[in-house]
C-alpha cells in the first residue's frame, strides 16, 4: 500500500511540472511506473536549472541594456550641442534638451513641428538647399545659417545633417546644431577690424609704407603712388631706400627700429620722378606676426612743406589781422567752432570793460534771451556751410542797458579746407535803430493812441485780402464812430476827450485777436480788421457779428477819466459813450479796399441814424445794407 501511496504521489508531482514546464506528456503517463516518473522528474528540473539560467543571463543582459540607454539618454540629453530627428517631411521628431535650450523653447513644443519654421526667413533658401544636397548625395552636410528665438532673437547656428535608417526602417534626418553666434560676431569684428584698418590707411593723407626685414617694400597707400609719382606695383618688391634723396639717411632711420625700437620725427626728403622734393617727418614702428615676431616696419612720412608754409603764412596773417583789429572802431570776435571767444578787439571794453578778460568765454552768454536760440542757429550754419550771413541782435550788458548790433561772419579755414574759426565784425547799430522806429511810429502809427494810422490799414488789409485769396477763408471789416463824443470835448476840453480815445483804443485791442488790426481812422472814428473768420459767408458774418457784439458792450461801460485841468486839481469824471458799428465780410479780391471802407463807412452811418450804440451789416453781393440790426438802444 505504502509503494503504490508513493508511485501516485510521484506520479502526480512530475504531471504537475511537466505541464508548468509546457512539456507534453506521453500518451501512457497514466500507466508510468515510479521509476519512470523519477526520471521524467530529474529530467525536468535540470531543464528548469538551465531555464533559470538563461533568465538569469538575459535579465543581466537586460539591466546592461537598460543601463546603456540610460547613459545614451543622459548623454543625448546633457550633450553641450543640440540634437534633432527629423522625418523624411522635415518634421521633429526628436530634440534634446540643449536644442530646446537653444531655441528658448519646450522641447514639447518642438516636436511636430517643421524645423524650417524656427529659420530666419531670410535664410530659408540656405536651409533648403541644405536639405536637397544632403538627400542627393546622402553624405552629411553642413550649413551656416540664422535661427529664431521664442523671443523673436536670432542666432547664428551650425547645422549638420545625416541620413540614416529609422527604427521602421524609413529615411530619417540627424542633425546636430552649434550655436556659433559668438563666432560669427568675432569673425564680423574681424573683417570689419580688417576693412577700418585698410580704409584708415588708405584714407590718411600721410604716406603709409610696409618693409619687410630686408629693406623691400612690401605695400603702399595711395599717398605713397602720390607723393613718389610710381605706381603700387612698381613700388612693391623694390628697395624703399630708392625714393629718398639722401638712401642712407633713410635706411639710418629704418634701422633704428631694430636697434631702439622706433624711429621718431627723422627729417626726411622724398624725391618725385618728376624731381619734386617733398620734406617729410618720418616715424617708424617694428611690424610683428600674429607670434609676436618682428617681421618688418611700419613707416609713415608725414609731409611738412605746407606745415612750415601755412605757418609762416599764419604768422603774417596775425600780424595784418591783430594790427587792423586794434585801430578799428567795429567790434571784431574770433570765435572757435563753439563760439567760444579766442579774440575780441579794444572796442569791446566799450560794452564790456577794460579790465574783464574775454577769453574763453561763451560768446551767445551776454546775447539776448529772445534771439539767442537764432544767433546759435545762424552760427551753427556759418560753421556747417562756411557762408557767412548779416544778422541783427541784441546784446544785454551787465547794467540791464541792451544794444542791438549788426554783424557778418566769416570763417577761416584749416589745411584740410574745414572751418576752423569765426570771424564775427559788428556794428553797435542802437541809436539808428530806434531812429527808425521813431520814423516808423509816425509814418504808420496815430501819435495819440499808437494805433495804427490809415496807411498802415490800408497795408495790412491788402495782406489780409491776399491771405484770403489764398486760403478762402472770409475777414470782416468794422467801421465805428463813438457816438456820446463831442459832449465830452465842449464840458471838459480836448484833454479829456484824448483820454477817451486812448481808452478806446486799449478797449477796442482787448476785444480781439493779436492777428486782427485796431486803427485809429480819424476823429472818433475807428476801423477793426478781423482776418480768417470761416469759409462760408454766413458763419462769417455770424462770427463778426459776435465779435462787434462783444465790442459794442465793451465800449459801452462806463469811462472813469483823471482830468486835470490848469489851476484846478485833479478829478476824476464818469463819462458815458457808446458807438455806432457797420460791419462788411469780404473774401478774395472780389472787391477793391475803397470799395470795402466805403460800404463799412456807409453802414456805420446808418446804425448812427436808426438808433446808435447798434450794429448794421453791409451785403456787399447787394450792394446794399441788410436789414439786421443789432443792439439797439
Amino acid at each position: 500500500m505504502k509503494n503504490q501511496g508513493t508511485e501516485s504521489e510521484l506520479e502526480r508531482k512530475a504531471k504537475d511540472v511537466a505541464r508548468e514546464r509546457g512539456f507534453g506528456l506521453p500518451e501512457n503517463v497514466d500507466r508510468l511506473s515510479p521509476e519512470e516518473a523519477r526520471r521524467l522528474l530529474h529530467k525536468l528540473h535540470i531543464h528548469q536549472i538551465e531555464l533559470e539560467i538563461q533568465n538569469d543571463e538575459l535579465r543581466r543582459t537586460q539591466m546592461a541594456l537598460d543601463a546603456a540607454r540610460a547613459r545614451y539618454a543622459d548623454l543625448y540629453d546633457q550633450a553641450p550641442v543640440g540634437y534633432f530627428t527629423l522625418d523624411e517631411a522635415g518634421l521633429i521628431l526628436q530634440a534634446n534638451r540643449t536644442a530646446a535650450t537653444v531655441l528658448g523653447r519646450a522641447r514639447e513644443s518642438l516636436v511636430a513641428h517643421p524645423l524650417n519654421r524656427f529659420i530666419v526667413n531670410e535664410d530659408q533658401d540656405i536651409y533648403y538647399l541644405h536639405r536637397k544636397q544632403l538627400i542627393a548625395a546622402g553624405e552629411p552636410k553642413t550649413c551656416d545659417l540664422r535661427m529664431l528665438k521664442a523671443d523673436e532673437t536670432t542666432f547664428w547656428a551650425s547645422l549638420t545633417s545625416s541620413v540614416t535608417q529609422g527604427p521602421e526602417g524609413k529615411p530619417v534626418c540627424r542633425i546636430v546644431l552649434h550655436d556659433i553666434t559668438q563666432r560669427k560676431q568675432l569673425e564680423a569684428i574681424a573683417e570689419a577690424t580688417s576693412r577700418y584698418s585698410r580704409s584708415l590707411i588708405e584714407a590718411s593723407l600721410d604716406p603709409l609704407v610696409t618693409i619687410d626685414t630686408d629693406g623691400l617694400i612690401s605695400d603702399v597707400n595711395a599717398a605713397t603712388e602720390k607723393v613718389t609719382g610710381c605706381p603700387r606695383k612698381e613700388l612693391i618688391g623694390s628697395d624703399f631706400c630708392n625714393y629718398f634723396t639722401d638712401p642712407e639717411n633713410a635706411r639710418t632711420a629704418y634701422q633704428l627700429v631694430f636697434s631702439q625700437g622706433y624711429a621718431s620725427n627723422y627729417l626726411l626728403a622724398i624725391r618725385h620722378v618728376s624731381g619734386k622734393v617733398t620734406d617729410v617727418l618720418y616715424n617708424a614702428s617694428p611690424y610683428r606676426d600674429s607670434d609676436g615676431e618682428v617681421v618688418g616696419v611700419f613707416a609713415a612720412a608725414r609731409d611738412i612743406t605746407e606745415r612750415i608754409r601755412a605757418t609762416e603764412e599764419l604768422r603774417e596773417q596775425k600780424e595784418f589781422f591783430h594790427l587792423i583789429a586794434e585801430n578799428i572802431g567795429d567790434f571784431i570776435a574770433v570765435l572757435d567752432t563753439q563760439g567760444r571767444r579766442l579774440y575780441n578787439s579794444p572796442s569791446y571794453a566799450l560794452f564790456f570793460g577794460p579790465d574783464r578778460d574775454l577769453r574763453g568765454t561763451e560768446s551767445f552768454v551776454e546775447v539776448h534771451p529772445d534771439d539767442r536760440e537764432r544767433v546759435k542757429k545762424i552760427f551753427a550754419e556759418t560753421v556747417k556751410t562756411g557762408r557767412g550771413r548779416q544778422i541783427e541782435y541784441r546784446l544785454v550788458l551787465a547794467d540791464g542797458n541792451v544794444r542791438t548790433l549788426e554783424s557778418r561772419g566769416s570763417v577761416i579755414r584749416d589745411r584740410e579746407g574745414k572751418v576752423a574759426r569765426v570771424v564775427v565784425v559788428a556794428h553797435d547799430i542802437t541809436e539808428r535803430k530806434l531812429m527808425e522806429y521813431q520814423m516808423r511810429q509816425m509814418a504808420f502809427h496815430d501819435t495819440l493812441t499808437q494805433l495804427p494810422n490809415r496807411r498802415l490799414l490800408g497795408d495790412r488789409l491788402s495782406h489780409a485780402m491776399a491771405s484770403s485769396a489764398r486760403s478762402g477763408y472770409y475777414g470782416a471789416v468794422m467801421f465805428l464812430d463813438l457816438d456820446n463824443f463831442k459832449p465830452l470835448n465842449d464840458q471838459h476840453g480836448h484833454d479829456a476827450g484824448d483820454l477817451l480815445l486812448i481808452e478806446v483804443a486799449e478797449r477796442l485791442k482787448s476785444c480781439v485777436r493779436e492777428m486782427d488790426t485796431v486803427a485809429r481812422f480819424g476823429g472818433d472814428e475807428f476801423v477793426v480788421m478781423i482776418s480768417e473768420l470761416d469759409m462760408g459767408k454766413a458763419e462769417s458774418i455770424a462770427e463778426a457779428e459776435l465779435i462787434g457784439e462783444k465790442i459794442r458792450h465793451r465800449l459801452a461801460e462806463p469811462y472813469h477819466l483823471n482830468i486835470k485841468c490848469q489851476g484846478k486839481p485833479e478829478q476824476t469824471i464818469e463819462h458815458h459813450c457808446t458807438a455806432s458799428i457797420g460791419v462788411v465780410v469780404f473774401v478774395n479780391h472780389e472787391d477793391s479796399q475803397e470799395n470795402i471802407l466805403r460800404w463799412a463807412d456807409a453802414a456805420m452811418y446808418q446804425a448812427k441814424e436808426n438808433k446808435r450804440n447798434s450794429i448794421q451789416i453791409f451785403d456787399s453781393k447787394l450792394g446794399e445794407l441788410s436789414g439786421a440790426e443789432f443792439g439797439a438802444v
